[in-house]
């Protein structure tokens, strides 16, 4: 019902809109043929003051609205062309005024086209956001969006956990050119590890955002930028194929069509990928149980493949020349499939030693499609009015399979077990929002919006064991749940430039959230209604053409995710298991902000309070069975103070380096397990990017990432760090190849520990990959000169961090 009231609302906007009296005419050359983006002027006879301006649109037409009664002349001018003018013409103001064609003749002399190549700086402060140019990196094709995430500055990958987070801090919303994925950041995951990076123009990393986006997300937002080309009339795509090999094989292909037209543009985008990897994971664990000591050591290798699909389409019609009714279609297929036989050494101080030997097998399939409407109408005051309307639709199978095989202290085989879990989660979501912007004169500018948000999942767990030849339900680790989840939000913003150096960007949020998670039978187990304002603030000054600062503040909401509330359990080994929590709450942050910038240097201080912070894989002891429950817990709160400074360094005319240092001090303070803790820690991490260029188009480049330990709640990140290899050779019009090595001396690995003097003590580490080879080349053909498809709000796309795995 609310998604057809805001059409009627569009509707009747839209009729509105064409029943004003106008202006119109064409501009075209001395052959008849419509010229594109010339400048119209609209001026006052007889003191030729300017009334209006427009551009003329890709067939030369050109269209004026809301014009008071006068007496007008129109001028046209465009590079390579002599100004033109109409005779004075009366307008009554309520009319429809169709002058006749307007004609622009070629200049002697034109200057001819000229190619200026320039390379970007790998790191870049723009307004707000710390900006990673991915087009510019050498090792970075043939790799994932996420294998590029995690050499990024400030940004965390956790492998084991498909999760990110920023500066320590784990609420991170991902975007895509600038519209937000409405799917858990676990999904998000799934589809950034099969989008290839060659895709991918760069990545801005935004701490504090402002209003107009949902409040959702403590660390801030990730934006992926998909490529894009100029402007023109015509159709060009891409085609890139990578080949490597790591500890197996692998490949990706992407393919892109873009094609714009005067009224009718659209774009398609493929991209396939298949990893075979070996990853590497060891764990120890001590403990008391009352009794006497153990002490437990698990070793795996995993023998696992992920092949994926991304896919995405859309479409521009212009209704009319200030009216655009835009569709989109995305969505990814991903399975990842999964062998590890499993060591696990028991030793006791008083029982007898035992050996278990674990062998699990287990599939991950997602598949997504997101389907949107939007329509927006420009006036010619410049006023803006966009609705959208988005249905999104997931759905996570993943079963597993456990075979147990117990061994006592003379390695004779003392018994075996069979366990099987399926888990099934279908989402389903309904996006509105309807968001309006126009100008207060010439120095406000001011965004409004509503937006309503319609979750519903069912999470179905099944844990099965198999006894004789049959398979038997154990009660104590099968659930189900449903969830429905509605999020209301108006926000309002401003913006005041009160000169041309000075900026002030300001807002609030409010959002009322209502959460309700069942049983499917109907038992409760979440009922949280809940309504807050997010205000924040952000003030711009440049002080001259070389120095800029900038100081923010922004209060944000990070909701646990779906998966997180909703009960499940998996093994990682028979006494360690995963395990969904309840009881979690939402975390709340208040974040400041100062950004200073000199030229190509860049630094910032951020400082940041976190409230009931969300933390993942915190461990809960079992005493009576010795198990490990691995559970997303709160923590009570944490403050933590991020410094960065980037800049780059010319050492000689064919030696350039990007210099990247972030510093850390983060203090977290909470109960678990009955213990209270008040734990700090001080952290670096190191960016280290050099280029080489080289005569005939060759170009190597040599990465360095470093990052020391992190605080991550009941335990430590330790350090870790790698470097990579690339090199390009540029073809020019033949296309780009670039030829990589990544992780070289193969240090890449996650490693944790529990902090001191915990009465659980756990350690291990997790290599997810080994170095990678890989071989990518790009060829573009068509119009050189299109430009890319139309930047557009996607209502939907800022809830999909929320989608889990």
């Amino acid at each position: 019902m609310k998604v057809f009231l805001i059409m009627i609302v569009m509707f009747f906007f839209v009729s509105a809109g064409f029943s004003q009296g106008i202006i119109m005419g064409k501009v075209h050359d001395t052959q008849s043929k419509g010229i594109a983006f010339a400048n119209v002027l609209l001026k006052s006879v007889p003191d030729s003051l300017l009334v209006k301006g427009i551009i003329s649109d890709e067939t030369g037409n050109f269209i004026f609205s809301e014009i008071p009664k006068g007496e007008y002349f129109v001028e046209v001018f465009i590079m390579g062309y002599s100004k033109s003018y109409t005779p004075g013409f009366n307008f009554s103001g309520t009319e429809k005024n169709e002058l006749e064609g307007i004609t622009v003749v070629e200049e002697a002399q034109n200057l001819e086209e000229v190619t200026v190549n320039a390379t970007r700086p790998f790191f870049e402060l723009e307004e707000g956001k710390m900006v990673v140019n991915v087009a510019n990196s050498i090792s970075a094709a043939g790799l994932s969006v996420i294998d590029v995430l995690d050499r990024s500055p400030g940004v965390m990958v956790n492998r084991q956990s498909n999760s990110l987070s920023i500066l320590g801090k784990n609420g991170v919303v991902i975007l895509m050119n600038g519209h937000r994925f409405r799917m858990p950041l676990e999904a998000a995951y799934q589809m950034l590890a099969g989008l290839n990076s060659s895709d991918v123009e760069k990545i801005e990393i935004i701490t504090v955002p402002p209003s107009n986006y949902d409040a959702d997300g403590d660390a801030g937002f990730i934006n992926i930028v998909m490529k894009k080309d100029n402007a023109t009339v015509g159709t060009n795509g891409s085609v890139t194929i990578g080949q490597g090999y790591g500890s197996g094989y692998n490949g990706n292909m992407s393919f892109s069509l873009n094609h714009q037209g005067p009224k009718f543009s659209w774009f398609g985008i493929l991209s396939a990928t298949y990893v075979d990897q070996v990853a590497e994971w060891e764990q120890f664990r001590g403990n008391n149980n009352g009794f006497e000591d153990i002490s437990i050591d698990t070793y795996t290798d995993r023998f696992s493949t992920r092949k994926s699909i991304n896919y995405q389409a859309g479409f521009d019609y212009k209704l009319a020349t200030n009216t655009i009714l835009s569709g989109l279609v995305s969505g990814y297929n991903n399975r990842w499939d999964m062998t590890a036989p499993n060591v696990t050494k028991s030793s006791y101080s008083i029982s007898p030693d035992t050996l278990i030997k674990m062998t699990t097998v287990e599939v991950n399939k997602w598949s997504h499609i997101m389907g949107n409407i939007n329509l927006q109408h420009t006036f010619q005051n410049g006023q803006v009015i966009s609705t959208n309307v988005d249905y999104l639709t997931y759905k996570n199978s993943n079963p597993s399979w456990y075979t147990i095989m117990n061994y006592d202290e003379s390695n004779d085989l003392i018994s075996s077990e069979e366990f099987r879990i399926t888990k099934d989660t279908p989402i389903d979501l309904w996006v509105a929002d309807l968001n309006h912007s126009m100008k207060i004169g010439k120095s406000v500018a001011v965004e409004s919006g509503l937006r309503a948000t319609f979750s519903q999942f069912t999470n179905t767990v099944i844990f099965e064991e198999k006894l004789g030849s049959d398979w038997m339900i154990d009660p104590n680790f099968t659930n189900d749940g449903l969830l429905n989840e509605d999020i209301l939000a108006a926000f309002s913003t401003a913006k005041i430039e009160f000169d041309d150096k000075t900026t002030l960007n300001a807002g609030v949020r409010y959002e009322n959230t209502k959460t309700n998670l069942t049983t499917v039978s109907g038992e409760e187990i979440v009922d949280r209604h809940y309504g807050d304002f997010f205000p924040t603030a952000f003030l711009s000054r440049k002080i001259n053409d070389n120095n800029l600062v900038q100081v923010s503040y922004g209060r944000r909401i990070t909701r646990p995710t779906f998966n997180q509330m909703a009960p499940f359990v998996f093994f990682s080994d028979p006494f360690t298991f995963f395990a969904g929590n309840e009881n979690i709450l939402p975390t709340y942050t208040n974040t400041f902000k100062t950004d200073f910038s000199h030229k190509s240097m860049i630094f910032f201080v951020q400082y940041s309070q976190d409230k009931n912070v969300i933390a993942s894989f915190q461990p809960t002891l079992d005493e009576e069975t010795n198990t490990v429950f691995l559970k997303t817990e709160n923590l009570d709160q944490s403050q933590t103070v991020a410094m960065m400074v980037a800049f780059p360094l010319k050492v000689t005319s064919w030696w350039e380096m990007q210099n990247n240092f972030t510093f850390n001090y983060q203090k977290v303070n909470s109960e678990l397990n009955g213990e209270i803790y008040e734990v700090d820690q001080k952290g670096l991490q190191v960016v280290l990017t050099n280029t080489f260029p080289l005569p005939k188009k060759y170009t190597i480049e040599l990465m360095g990432y470093y990052i020391s330990p992190t605080i991550n709640g009941y335990f430590n990140w330790l350090s870790r760090g790698f470097v990579n290899l690339g090199i390009q050779k540029d073809f020019e019009k033949s296309g780009v190849l670039r030829v990589s090595c990544n992780d070289i001396f193969e240090t890449s690995q996650m490693r944790w520990k529990s902090f001191e003097g915990a009465d659980l003590e756990f350690s291990g580490r997790f290599k997810f990959e080994k170095r990678v080879f890989m071989a990518t080349y790009t060829y573009r053909f068509g119009n050189s000169k299109i430009k890319g498809t139309r930047n557009r709000k996607v209502g939907s796309q800022e809830e999909q961090r929320r989608v889990t795995n």
